[in-house]
């Protein structure tokens, strides 16, 4: 029994080094004897333990309340009545000049992480339907997938809703306009965490002003309405790990966090 325990402890420390090397965009290994071994004799053991496994059950056996199924479907309505509005608005500048939009994309179940970037810079995303951009939407799936949080339990979003484009700087005017949308979006969502990439969406939820690379690696509070409190943890945006890789280590420590909260 101790060798098994210490097998499955192993295992455990392996699948976080290949999750990290996921995120850091290492995707092979070269094989060797001694490696092909040590899988080989993982895969036995995973086999002889899946009776165990298949007479303990699942959550994903357990079904759905009814109850919580029709929030859920409440809280879906809800949304697309919100990018529906965010399609339609005309509030500030942006909205005037008739932009596309991008409310946000999601899952279609109970959302347990909601993920906010700052906005989508290019017609190139917005016509591929990204929500951060083609290239940091790829990002920020391996950084989910490093984590095992399957892309239907996360909602991601933007706090300015226009698609921006190229040659435009967003201003504290176009943030405002936009605030209310994503207020209503966190209430009808009612996450179990808040994730905010980047300077801007932090900067907006918390009204800090300290470099993100002070505020990152801890937890915060959003107070929503109704004294409603999630927590919050801010970190790097994909579109800065592009150009920044060296931050890809102190994301994955954040990430990592948002693991273990979950």
């Amino acid at each position: 029994m101790e060798k098994k325990d210490q097998t499955l402890e192993l295992l455990h420390e392996i699948r976080g080094v290949l999750a990290c090397h996921q995120v850091n965009s290492i995707d092979s290994y070269p094989a060797s004897r001694e490696l092909l071994s040590f899988f080989e004799s993982c895969l036995r053991q995973s086999v002889e333990d899946a009776p165990l496994r298949a007479v303990a059950g699942t959550p994903q056996d357990i079904p759905k309340p009814k109850a919580e199924s029709r929030a859920v479907d409440s809280n879906l309505l809800v949304l697309g009545e919100i990018a529906d509005e965010v399609a339609q608005c005309r509030s500030c500048s942006l909205g005037g000049r008739g932009l596309k939009t991008m409310a946000g994309k999601g899952g279609s179940g109970k959302i347990r992480l909601l993920i906010i970037g700052h906005w989508l810079p290019t017609d190139d995303g917005a016509e591929a339907g990204a929500v951060f951009g083609v290239e940091e939407d790829q990002m920020l799936r391996r950084m989910l997938n490093a984590i095992d949080l399957p892309r239907e339990d996360v909602f991601v979003t933007n706090v300015i809703k226009c698609v921006v484009g190229s040659g435009v700087q967003p201003q504290v005017e176009h943030i405002d306009a936009c605030l209310s949308y994503l207020q209503r979006q966190i209430a009808a969502i009612s996450p179990e965490l808040i994730c905010t990439m980047g300077m801007v969406a932090v900067k907006t939820l918390l009204r800090l002003s300290q470099p993100l690379s002070r505020l990152r690696g801890k937890f915060y509070t959003y107070k929503g309405a109704e004294g409603v409190e999630i927590p919050l943890l801010p970190t790097y945006h994909p579109g800065y790990l592009l150009q920044n890789p060296e931050m890809k280590n102190a994301t994955w420590q954040d990430l990592q966090a948002i693991q273990k909260m979950l």
